[in-house]
C-alpha cells in the first residue's frame, strides 16, 4: 500500500501539556479516559468525534496529545477541566501547541526552569530569579510582608 501524499492527509496538531502535581503517576489511557470524558462533557459526542483526541505520549510531568488541526483550542479548554483520573486529584495546563511531535520535544527540553533559583542583582539589592528558555526571566523581589513578582522590560533584562 502506497503512503497517502501530503496533500491528502489528515491535518493534526499536538498540545505539549503539564501535569500538575508532577509526582503524580497516571497511565496513558486513564489520561485519555479523563480528557476524552471532559471533551464528551463539554462539546458533546459530536464535537468529540470532530476533534479526535488522543494522548500519545506521558513523559515525567509532560503529557503530549494529537487532536485535528482547528480543534487545538477545544482540546486546550476540555484539558483545563480535567480535575481528577481515576482517584488521583490533577490538573492540566497547556504549555504549546505545535504542527510536529519534534517540535514540542525541542520545546520541552529548552522551555523548562533551570533547576535553582540564581541570584541576579536587580536595582540595588540580590534578588532570585529563574530563567526560562525563550529568554524570560522572572525575578523575585523580597518586601517586608510577602514576596511578589517582578515583571522587566526588554532593557531591564539586558542589564540582568
Amino acid at each position: 500500500m502506497k503512503v497517502r501524499p501530503p496533500t491528502l492527509r489528515t491535518k493534526r496538531r499536538y498540545l505539549l501539556v503539564r501535569v500538575f502535581p508532577p509526582w503524580q503517576e497516571t497511565g496513558e489511557k486513564a489520561l485519555y479516559l479523563a480528557i476524552a470524558d471532559a471533551v464528551t462533557s463539554l462539546f458533546g459526542d459530536a464535537r468529540a468525534a470532530v476533534i479526535q483526541p488522543a494522548v500519545l505520549s506521558r513523559e515525567g510531568e509532560h503529557a503530549i496529545l494529537r487532536c485535528q488541526r482547528g480543534t487545538e483550542g477545544d482540546l486546550a479548554v476540555a484539558c483545563s477541566t480535567v480535575t481528577a483520573v481515576g482517584d488521583a486529584k490533577i490538573a492540566l495546563r497547556t504549555v504549546a501547541v505545535s504542527g510536529t511531535i519534534a517540535a514540542l520535544k525541542r520545546r520541552l527540553l529548552e522551555g523548562g526552569p533551570r533547576k535553582g533559583p540564581e541570584s541576579v542583582t536587580y536595582g540595588e539589592k540580590e534578588s532570585p530569579a529563574f530563567r526560562y528558555g525563550r529568554h524570560k526571566v522572572d525575578v523575585l523581589q523580597e518586601g517586608i510582608k510577602k514576596q511578589s513578582r517582578v515583571f522587566l522590560t526588554d532593557h531591564e533584562r539586558e542589564e540582568i
